[in-house]
């Protein structure tokens, strides 16, 4: 009999017994309320400032991710180090307190541009990249509660690097990410938002005592 499914995340290895339960507490919270009262014009977005931001980034990567971040990664957050937006949204409670919660992350870094993900550019587009200032952004996590997913937020945080690379007057070639092999709804994501798969990086994670491989993307502006 095939084993059910119980990952909260796709990120994941399939058959996973490590991803069933939620840790992060928004989720205890949005049991309590009307979701769907929620708005896109109530998700503010804003870089992580606190350390409170970083103890609910923790919860929620644990959630999200295989993969252990150090203590390093998160210091490199909150000094900005490794830059960082956040969705979050504002509930009050019944006694009139009010909270933020943060319901999607994204962090990323600028890194210099690698001509092995260039494949796709064109030749006028190689030959100007050659009087400049080599450099990328590198996704390193994306991610979004699984009450929240599509409703646009990943999109917009990806628009949000996007618009970044085209106001960069060309010091920014391109997007990336590493992404394991077998997450297709994250791969599905990224197509729709115009990434390219160019390259497999042979395992590359080791997850829950597996070898995996992952696949680069990257997104080029036109």
């Amino acid at each position: 009999m095939q084993q059910q499914d119980k990952r909260l995340s796709q990120a994941f290895p399939p058959n996973s017994q490590s991803n069933s339960s939620y840790i992060a507490e928004i989720h205890n919270v949005l049991a309590t309320i009307k979701i769907d009262d929620i708005g896109f014009k109530d998700i503010k977005f804003r870089n992580v400032q606190t350390k409170r931001d970083i103890a609910q980034l923790k919860q929620l990567q644990l959630e999200w991710f295989p993969i252990d971040y150090s203590e390093q990664f998160y210091t490199a957050v909150l000094n900005g180090v490794n830059s960082s937006l956040i969705a979050e949204i504002e509930i009050k409670f019944h006694t009139g307190r009010k909270e933020r919660f943060i319901i999607g992350a994204m962090i990323f870094q600028q890194r210099h541009s690698k001509s092995k993900y260039l494949q796709t550019q064109t030749w006028k587009q190689w030959f100007c990249s050659l009087f400049q200032t080599k450099n990328a952004l590198y996704i390193m996590t994306i991610g979004v509660i699984n009450e929240f997913r599509g409703r646009g937020i990943a999109d917009y945080m990806l628009d949000q690097l996007k618009k970044r690379v085209l106001e960069s007057n060309k010091t920014l070639n391109y997007i990336y990410l590493d992404m394991i092999v077998y997450n297709e709804i994250a791969s599905r994501f990224y197509q729709k938002n115009g990434f390219i798969c160019v390259r497999v990086k042979k395992n590359h994670y080791e997850i829950e005592n597996q070898l995996f491989d992952a696949h680069v993307y990257v997104w080029l502006p036109n």
